[in-house]
This record gives C-alpha cells, sequence and structure tokens, in this order.
C-alpha cells in the first residue's frame, strides 16, 4: 500500500512539471521551415491554394518522419500533415475550437 501512494505521489510530481499530459507523450518538435524536405514543402503548397506556410514540426511515427506544416491562405489557417516524400496525408482548417 505505502508503495503503490509513492508511485502515485510520483507520478503526480512529474506530471505537475509537464505543461500538460499530452506533452508527456507528444514526439512532435518544431523545426525551421528551411529543414522540411523540398518534396513535403511542394505537397503542401499544392494541397491548399494560395498558402503561405510559417510554421513547421516533425515527428516519426512507425519509423517514418511526418511533417506537419501551418500556413495561411484567404484568411484562414490551415495544418497540413505530410511525408518527408510528399504524400499528403491530411489537410485541415483550423478554427478557433481547435
Amino acid at each position: 500500500m505505502t508503495t503503490r501512494l509513492v508511485a502515485m505521489g510520483l507520478v503526480l510530481v512529474c506530471l505537475a512539471g509537464c505543461e500538460s499530459l499530452e506533452s508527456v507523450f507528444e514526439k512532435e518538435k518544431e523545426i525551421p521551415l528551411s529543414e522540411v524536405p523540398q518534396p513535403a514543402i511542394a505537397a503542401a503548397e499544392g494541397a491548399v491554394e494560395g498558402i503561405t506556410l510559417t510554421e513547421a514540426e516533425m515527428e516519426e511515427k512507425d519509423g517514418q518522419a511526418i511533417y506537419e506544416l501551418e500556413g495561411t491562405a484567404n484568411g484562414k489557417t490551415y495544418e497540413i500533415e505530410v511525408t518527408a516524400d510528399g504524400k499528403v496525408l491530411e489537410t485541415e482548417e483550423v478554427t478557433d475550437d481547435d
């Protein structure tokens, strides 16, 4: 019983130091747009007409680099998830609810 309480206390202390529980498991890291492979940039620009890319994050899923690129077009903000070789996985318009 005491060991269980100590373990729970340690978990709570560790989590208190994190911004959120999600950040404990998140593997994404912000990177400069200049580090995103050109095929990924081209795919994102092709996914949303007239987009100006502003931010990039990279994470590894199943051993593959996935890039989440953010940008604006026509007064709206978009997130585009692409692979290094330029395959678009998801395009999403960011709303205030996100």
